[in-house]
């Protein structure tokens, strides 16, 4: 029996080729800023990836659950993901994609890294916005016999003052072997911590509204990831649990379902 290697993506043309450098380029040069920070190890909004860092020699999991059973179509697809904290400014990842039934085309398991650069150096004024730069990349490798390929994306944040609403804006560009298609497109997504709304109801039910926020993300584009999903997550300094649903980029799409995650830092 002969042990197959997996052959790498197919060459791209030239400007496409170019956005995949031009995204790398980016990456990596913000990979080069690494600083001490605090983390608040939420790895990804939902999909998307956060500006949020496993602590220096902790683990990370996460389990998401995708699923749909209605209108005539059904599907259960599974997502892990598990980081460990290299410093206080680096993640290693590995993540296996799109496992379930039906076996999907875009199945993948990629290792990769993460970054996020707090901007501590500006004046006090823009320092009240917490702002963040981050970037990351991942090769993923496809379950399916489609090759290798690269993801890579960069990002900024900003929380509002006052409202402590956290949003995030950024590019992304993903192979055929994960996205479907070779993409570039925009990434974005929101959270809006409840801590102020908890604490005004007070009590058990207070205490856990303190812990929750509303989070949404999107993708944009017409790819295996183009979608807006809101939802709500539940997390403590150990635990996080997020409920959402995703909305296809194309309405009435039947890949819409319910998407459920649940994680742990150790």
């Amino acid at each position: 029996m002969r042990l197959r290697l997996p052959r790498l993506a197919r060459a791209v043309p030239p400007r496409r080729a170019a956005a995949a450098v031009f995204a790398s380029a980016a990456a990596a040069a913000l990979a080069l800023s690494l600083a001490a920070a605090p983390a608040r190890a939420q790895q990804t909004i939902i999909n998307v990836p956060s500006v949020d860092q496993t602590p220096k020699g902790r683990v990370f999991f996460l389990h998401e659950t995708q699923a749909r059973d209605w209108s005539g179509e059904s599907y259960w697809q599974t997502t892990h993901f598990l980081t460990y904290g290299l410093t206080k400014r680096f993640e290693a990842a590995l993540t296996v994609y799109n496992v379930g039934s039906p076996f999907k085309r875009y199945a993948a398991v990629g290792v990769g890294w993460k970054t996020a650069q707090p901007l501590d150096f500006l004046p006090a004024g823009a320092r009240r916005w917490e702002p963040v730069v981050g970037a990351g990349q991942m090769i993923p490798l496809s379950l399916r016999g489609r090759g290798a390929g690269l993801w890579s994306y960069a990002q900024g944040s900003v929380r509002l003052p006052g409202l402590g609403t956290r949003l995030m804006a950024g590019v992304s560009n993903g192979p055929p072997n994960l996205f479907g298609t070779h993409t570039t497109h925009l990434i974005s997504s929101y959270e809006q911590p409840l801590h102020a709304l908890g604490h005004r109801i007070g009590g058990p039910v207070g205490h856990a509204v303190e812990h929750m926020s509303l989070l949404g993300e999107w993708w944009s584009g017409r790819h295996e990831f183009a979608e807006f999903v809101p939802g709500v997550n539940y997390h403590t300094k150990s635990i996080v649990v997020i409920l959402g649903y995703k909305l296809g980029n194309v309405p009435g799409t039947r890949g819409d379902g319910v998407i459920f995650e649940i994680g742990r830092t150790f």
